[in-house]
């Protein structure tokens, strides 16, 4: 960002009339706090562009068309991997993202074959199961192709938790009664419907806050990069592939702490 001169505010202030000059120094003062860090696009065919707002970012990542290599691993399945961002050093938190893509299957990868997609901090690997680091920023989602294309699209929400029914036949309470040495039928019942309650409880506060996905990234030490992952299991798959991708991948974020 270029410096702001003094003669720039003090000409703000005078076109905002009496009282500007405070005006103008607010105004310029949160302009200067604005975090102008940003990452830097990876992968041929990937372009990128950048929404700041104080230390929260949106990044906006178009794919045309990105071309990702699948290999067959047999009974592992097929699996493929492109690295698209690269996150600026820092701590990182991850407040939410989205894909809406369009793919099209090579030969090697069935015509109606279930193709899974995540975005994660770590590159497809081993088998086709995308989890953990894989899939720490949109989960595994399952799109079925039709005539080798689909449309591939995923959110960073976590699937709901199911409540639990409990037919203990205890009462809940915020305590936990003492466990004595001799068995209590009517103690260990409430104990149950406690603990379920309280389980519940937090299911609920989960489900309210729309089961959102978030954490933080530690790049402090090392920046951390952001992979698109495609998986296809074994029945899928027949052969080595290629996959031609589309479309955009939308990620909100902000600096917890730079380098």
């Amino acid at each position: 960002m270029a410096a702001i001169l003094t003669q720039d505010m003090n000409a703000l202030g005078v076109a905002l009339g009496p009282g500007g000059d405070a005006s103008a120094a607010r105004l310029f003062d949160q302009v200067g706090n604005v975090n102008t860090t940003v990452g830097t696009v990876a992968g041929t065919g990937v372009t990128v562009s950048e929404k700041t707002s104080q230390i929260v970012k949106q990044t906006i990542i178009t794919l045309t068309n990105l071309s990702v290599t699948m290999t067959d691993g047999g009974a592992s399945g097929s699996i493929g991997s492109q690295k698209i961002y690269d996150m600026p050093a820092g701590l990182i938190k991850i407040l939410g993202a989205r894909t809406k893509l369009t793919v099209v299957a090579a030969a090697g990868i069935g015509a109606t074959a279930t193709l899974k997609h995540s975005l994660g901090t770590a590159a497809a690997a081993t088998t086709d199961a995308l989890t953990l680091t894989k899939a720490n920023i949109i989960p595994s989602t399952d799109t079925v192709l039709s005539s080798s294309a689909g449309s591939p699209a995923g959110v960073s929400i976590v699937t709901a938790i199911t409540a639990l029914t409990d037919n203990s036949g205890g009462s809940a309470t915020n305590t936990i009664a003492a466990q004595t040495g001799s068995y209590v039928q009517a103690t260990q019942q409430a104990t149950i419907a406690s603990l379920a309650g309280k389980i519940n409880e937090i299911i609920a506060a989960l489900t309210l806050a729309g089961n959102e996905q978030t954490f933080t990234v530690d790049g402090t030490s090392s920046a951390a990069d952001i992979y698109l992952n495609f998986g296809v299991a074994d029945a899928g798959s027949t052969a080595n592939s290629t996959l031609t991708v589309n479309g955009t991948i939308t990620i909100d974020w902000m600096t917890l702490a730079t380098v």
